[in-house]
């Protein structure tokens, strides 16, 4: 199972924890499920609607002393 983090235009949305293994399903899934479904993540991965399908880049490891 994967979750994934939605908002809305709204600023509504939530997490849903389903069996969709890949993104682009979860977004299709997702805007046929709830209305106004504007940006989906799941883990670094992301789909925005105004820029599309991404990926955060990765954090940088800080050394603390």
């Amino acid at each position: 199972m994967k979750s994934y983090l939605f908002s809305t235009d709204n600023d509504r949305g939530g997490v849903i924890l389903c069996e969709i293994d890949t993104l682009p399903e979860a977004v299709s899934y997702l805007q046929n499920r709830f209305k106004g479904v504007v940006r989906v993540e799941q883990g670094r991965q992301f789909w925005d609607q105004s820029s599309g399908f991404g990926e955060l880049p990765a954090l940088e490891a800080t050394d603390r002393e």
